[in-house]
C-alpha cells in the first residue's frame, strides 16, 4: 500500500517515487502523480473542504502530517497557501493574492450559507473573536443563545414551532460542517475554523443586513 512506505519528510520507501509502490507500480493505469495515496487525500479533502480536523479527518490529516511541506508544494502549485495548527488540529487552505494577478477561486465558497445560516456564523465568530481576545482557549456557546441571536428573524412569523424547526436546521448544519462540536446536550464548543471560513467583508454585510447596533463589543472586536 503507498499509504505503508511514507516517511516524515514524504519521501518513499527503499528508493521508491513517493508516488508509487516500492515496486514502481501506479495507483492506478493512468497515474502519473507523485504523491502516496494519504497525502493524495490530504491534498483533495484541503480543496474540497477548504480545511481538514485532526479528530475527524483521521486519513486527510494523516496524510498531511506525513508529508507537510509536499502538501504544501502541491497546494501552491494550485495558487493556495496552507495554514496548520498542530495544538488545535486544524489545517486549512487559503487563495492566494497575486500582486497585479487574477487567481482563479479553488478553495470552497462559503456563499452557499442561507441568510438564517449567515446571521448563525456571525454570533458564532464574534463569539469566537471576543472569547480568544480575553484569553480563553477553548469557545463554548449554549443553544440557547443561539437561539436568541436568530430569533429576529422571525419576529413576524406566527408560527412558533415551524420557527424553532428553522434555527435547529441552521444549528444543526453548523455542526455537520464542523464549525459547532456538540459536547453536552444543548452546549457546544465553537472551532476555530469559524475565524477562517468567514471573514470581515462577509460579518460586516449581515451585521449591517440585520441593523445589529455598532456599539455591541463583540461584534466591534471582529470589525478592527
Amino acid at each position: 500500500m503507498a499509504d505503508d512506505m511514507v516517511g516524515q519528510d514524504g519521501s518513499g520507501t527503499e528508493g521508491a517515487p513517493v508516488g508509487v509502490s516500492p515496486k514502481g507500480e501506479p495507483l492506478f493505469p493512468e497515474d502519473t502523480g507523485t504523491c502516496p495515496l494519504v497525502v493524495r487525500h490530504a491534498i483533495t479533502a484541503l480543496v474540497k473542504k477548504r480545511y481538514i480536523f485532526a479528530e475527524t479527518d483521521r486519513v486527510a490529516w494523516d496524510g498531511l502530517m506525513s508529508a507537510p511541506e509536499l502538501v504544501r508544494s502541491r497546494l501552491a502549485d494550485m495558487l493556495l497557501g496552507l495554514r496548520v495548527d498542530d495544538v488545535a488540529g486544524i489545517a486549512y487552505s487559503y487563495q492566494v493574492q497575486l500582486e497585479g494577478g487574477t487567481v482563479p477561486n479553488k478553495v470552497k465558497s462559503i456563499s452557499y450559507f442561507n441568510n438564517l445560516q449567515s446571521l448563525l456564523m456571525t454570533q458564532l465568530v464574534t463569539k469566537y473573536f471576543s472569547a480568544t481576545a480575553a484569553g480563553e482557549t477553548l469557545v463554548w456557546v449554549e443553544g440557547d443563545e443561539l437561539r436568541e441571536a436568530m430569533e429576529r428573524m422571525f419576529e413576524d412569523m406566527p408560527d412558533v414551532a415551524l420557527a424553532d424547526s428553522h434555527m435547529e436546521q441552521a444549528i444543526g448544519a453548523m455542526v455537520r460542517n464542523g464549525y459547532l462540536r456538540e459536547v453536552v446536550d444543548g452546549r457546544y464548543q465553537v472551532m476555530p475554523i469559524v475565524g477562517v471560513v468567514y471573514g470581515i467583508d462577509e460579518i460586516k454585510g449581515v451585521l449591517s443586513r440585520y441593523g445589529i447596533a455598532d456599539g455591541d463589543d463583540a461584534q466591534a472586536d471582529v470589525r478592527q
